[in-house]
């Protein structure tokens, strides 16, 4: 199984040397879940990675003669998983439009443009809630952690930047891609 773990900056030592894999699984040992020692007992059998959560994009994918698509046109933040999900639209639309212009006809790429633009600005949105959620660490963040899953259970629209990431960007309607719902995820209580 692939195993991810968060931890802040400041601790960027924390999983390094030779032994960085085996101390990154006893990482895993926690009181509140038991299960979680299968984890922590498992035999690494690849490497340990570290990057940053970023975003990188272009807002126009196509130039004459070229298109890009999945991670070279633009990845999002690794928190939400989606690589392969944004590849593959990608490939279907660009595939879909090429098929359209037929043989030895320019293709129009801006509908590829203008719909990867939107549902990127959307997996960028939700992927900056879940790393404000998720990956920031302190007092501070643990508090709003904590008001968030309380908030949650009673408002599920709270969560509705996960709804995005699990079933598309285009299932879950605008209102739910602005600052003052960002405000509203990310409130302390």
């Amino acid at each position: 199984m692939r195993v991810y773990g968060g931890y802040a900056l400041d601790d960027k030592r924390r999983f390094t040397g030779e032994d960085r894999a085996q101390r990154f699984l006893e990482a895993f040992r926690f009181d509140s879940v038991p299960a979680n020692e299968a984890i922590a007992a498992g035999t690494p059998v690849g490497p340990l990675f570290a990057y940053f959560n970023n975003d990188s994009w272009t807002d126009q994918p196509f130039a004459e003669g070229a298109v890009l698509i999945g991670d070279a046109a633009g990845w999002n933040d690794p928190i939400n998983g989606l690589g392969l999900s944004i590849t593959y639209r990608d490939v279907r639309m660009v595939s879909d439009i090429l098929k359209a212009a037929g043989p030895g006809a320019k293709p129009d790429f801006a509908p590829y443009a203008e719909e990867r633009y939107e549902r990127m600005r959307r997996l960028r949105f939700a992927g900056q809630l879940q790393a404000a959620l998720d990956m920031e660490f302190g007092d501070t963040a643990r508090a709003r952690r904590h008001a968030y899953h309380h908030r949650r259970m009673s408002d599920p629209t709270l969560g509705m930047h996960g709804v995005a990431v699990l079933a598309g960007p285009e299932m879950v309607p605008p209102e739910f891609f602005t600052e003052d719902h960002r405000q509203r995820v990310l409130e302390a209580g």
